[in-house]
């Protein structure tokens, strides 16, 4: 993302723009005069003066006449009243306007916007008679998804990465300012879930750093298109989807679309800060995350209102809040697509005009939004409409071209009027001139090294457990109510085989109640996380960590207590052995985790794993009583090696480490298969 200012005027004071230092906003740009513009607060309004004949001073891309000669021949024609959402040119900068409460605050993009740039930092060029030769300091990826530390550019050849396009002619290197977002290209798009078509023939480009408004009644498919985006449903075999001139299941450009939902899910027991330094982890260049993440999260928390939040956690935030925190969060890697799925939805009209206005200054600093909306606030900020309807694409355009279209300047009564045949039929007619052809480009993406993962997922999921403090009290008192139970029903007289099946019956149910929901319930966060590159394998073994010491050390407190009363000969090997006890049902409740829809139905799942641990131990019936299904059963329960090793250690014989190496082996083989359960769900289809 191109660095940006946002700069809030005194009310009291007239707020001057120009390049001599004793300015309110100094622009050190020889395309702004010494002393350019002024804006004056009058009441609860604000008010732009030019104070130039020799530069550009515009609102809204209308010149703004000089002050001066209009204030004497046309009064208050020599200012202009500025408002929310507002563009004013300085120059050749450019200030979005934001006024919330009367109290004006400016967002003003760093970078010039005209077309000619300098080499961004990190390429070198050596210009040769025929070609030019570039070296990257961080290697890129190219289109075909090679890394490459150089490129060599022939005559007439070019190359993009995000905010730069290079080419090479004449002899001559240049280098342009391009929107930092992507632009989006669909020709000839179906889109199935399953083998059922849900919608039909789309096509359309939208430009990069625009908004697009997807909008249609319920059910008409808005929410299809971006399912597609995010890898759900599968395109047709003629389609084409390119994002940045990419295919959209391309694994890098990937990396860079930021996916909203309704309802976002955040770690509600984080705070805002640890939750916006948690997006920056996932996202961030490994150099980049240490030297600039703190810079960015106040910038961020600033642009969407949230700096004096930013120690509260998630779970205390209003519906707005939450969702610009998300919001924020994503954008910590800067994105080149913001996709939102109905942003506006349950929010009252205040929070929509924030989250609308935020939107828009995405657009401005280059991002492409692409949302669907029920709310026609949202139109007001678009810069295209889409509309959707019975799974066809029937318009595409400006607002503007929609509503002179239709005769209308309501959006209800469009969408009411789509069922009318000659509508239909006129649409049609039209469509073709609605879609603007968008070049493609040679998109070459920087290829981010994510920051350590492994400890980091330890101590997160160590934080949010210590804050929860009904899993905490449910972690203190579970082992000591079972041990204290246990120790009143057990005595010296007890049979050790059923003491040891007591306490692998404990194992068992401490670290599947430990682990049951634990990746179910970060579902969607960690999809997105694995879609930005994060390791499987790290958050898979991270995800192990906590659940295993825990339930080893519950466990331990649960035979402490028994062998209060038991008396048995302590072996060091049974720590040993509670750890083969502990592990392998941790493991698999991670894996049935990874494949329950929600986190009720991990729970309800408990019996099925539970159960088998009881019946095919044999604890409760000797193995060679059992049927030979049972028996052939068994061998894939851990419980049953369990058992034995347990059994063993009390009666001091020698324990076969068979036993504690075939208990371990089967959680392998789980553990493995979550990885690969995990490896394909950021996979597009």
């Amino acid at each position: 993302m191109r660095s940006f200012q946002i700069i809030t005027p005194d009310r009291n004071r007239p707020f001057t723009i120009g390049r001599k230092s004793d300015n309110s906003l100094v622009l050190d740009n020889l395309m702004v005069s010494r002393y350019h513009a002024v804006i004056e607060p009058d009441k609860e309004q604000w008010f732009l003066k030019n104070l130039t004949q020799n530069s550009v001073t515009q609102l809204n891309g209308i010149d703004v006449p000089f002050f001066e000669i209009a204030g004497e021949s046309a009064g208050q024609d020599g200012k202009k009243k500025i408002e929310d959402g507002d563009e004013i040119h300085i120059g050749t900068n450019r200030l979005r306007v934001n006024i919330k409460d009367g109290q004006l605050t400016l967002l003003l993009v760093n970078s010039p916007t005209s077309d000619s740039a300098e080499l961004p930092e990190g390429i070198s060029a050596q210009v040769l008679k025929d070609h030019v030769q570039l070296q990257f300091t961080q290697k890129f990826i190219s289109p075909q998804g090679k890394s490459v530390g150089g490129l060599r550019l022939s005559d007439g050849e070019s190359f993009c990465i995000p905010g730069y396009e290079m080419s090479f002619s004449a002899g001559s290197l240049s280098c342009r300012n391009r929107p930092q977002g992507f632009d989006v290209k669909v020709r000839h798009l179906d889109v199935y879930a399953g083998k059922r078509r849900l919608l039909k023939d789309m096509n359309f480009d939208l430009p990069a750093g625009e908004v697009l408004a997807i909008i249609g009644r319920s059910g008409q498919g808005k929410s299809t298109f971006l399912k597609l985006l995010q890898g759900i449903n599968r395109s047709g075999k003629n389609a084409k989807v390119l994002i940045g001139g990419l295919d959209y299941r391309n694994t890098e450009i990937r990396k860079r679309i930021a996916f909203l939902e309704q309802d976002p899910k955040l770690r509600k027991d984080l705070t805002v800060r640890e939750t916006l330094l948690d997006g920056g982890r996932v996202s961030m260049n490994k150099a980049d995350f240490r030297q600039n993440v703190q810079g960015r999260l106040e910038k961020f928390c600033e642009l969407f209102g949230l700096s004096s939040r930013m120690d509260h956690q998630v779970k205390t935030l209003s519906g707005g809040e939450l969702r610009r925190v998300a919001l924020a969060r994503e954008l910590m890697g800067s994105p080149g697509l913001i996709i939102l799925d109905e942003p506006l939805s349950g929010l009252d009209p205040y929070n929509s005009r924030i989250l609308c206005s935020h939107l828009k200054q995405l657009a401005f600093l280059g991002h492409t939004v692409i949302l669907t909306t029920h709310s026609y606030e949202a139109l007001k900020i678009a810069n295209r409409m889409l509309i959707i309807h019975q799974g066809e694409q029937v318009f595409y355009g400006s607002p503007a071209e929609a509503y002179q279209h239709f005769r209308t300047e309501d959006a209800e009564k469009i969408l009411s009027s789509l069922d009318r045949p000659d509508t239909r039929n006129n649409l049609t007619q039209t469509l073709a001139g609605l879609v603007p052809e968008i070049p493609s480009r040679n998109l070459y993406l920087p290829n981010t090294r994510l920051p350590g993962q492994l400890l980091y997922k330890v101590g997160l999921t160590a934080r949010q457990w210590t804050r929860d403090r009904g899993k905490t009290l449910t972690i203190l008192f579970q082992p000591l109510i079972i041990g204290f139970l246990f120790s009143q029903i057990f005595s010296s007289l007890s049979s050790l085989w059923i003491v040891a099946f007591a306490v692998i019956l404990s194992a068992n149910w401490l670290s599947l109640s430990l682990s049951i929901r634990e990746i179910v319930a970060e579902r969607e966060i960690l999809e997105g996380e694995f879609r930005k590159g994060v390791s499987v394998f790290s958050t898979a073994t991270s995800k192990l960590f906590l659940p295993t010491v825990i339930a080893w050390i519950q466990t331990l407190i649960v035979f402490l207590f028994m062998n209060f009363r038991v008396s048995v000969h302590f072996d060091p090997l049974i720590l040993l052995a509670l750890f083969a006890m502990v592990f392998p049902p941790v493991v698999v409740g991670l894996t049935v985790s990874s494949f329950a829809k929600n986190p009720s139905q991990a729970n309800a799942l408990l019996p099925l794993l539970i159960i088998p641990q009881v019946a095919l131990a044999g604890a409760l019936v000797p193995l060679d009583q059992m049927l030979p299904v049972g028996r052939a059963l068994s061998t894939i329960i851990w419980s049953r090696y369990n058992q034995n090793s347990l059994l063993n250690l009390f009666l001091e014989r020698e324990n076969p480490i068979q036993n504690t190496i075939a208990a371990i082996a089967i959680a392998l083989g789980c553990y493995i298969v979550m990885v690969i359960k995990l490896n394909r769900s950021k996979k597009a289809k």
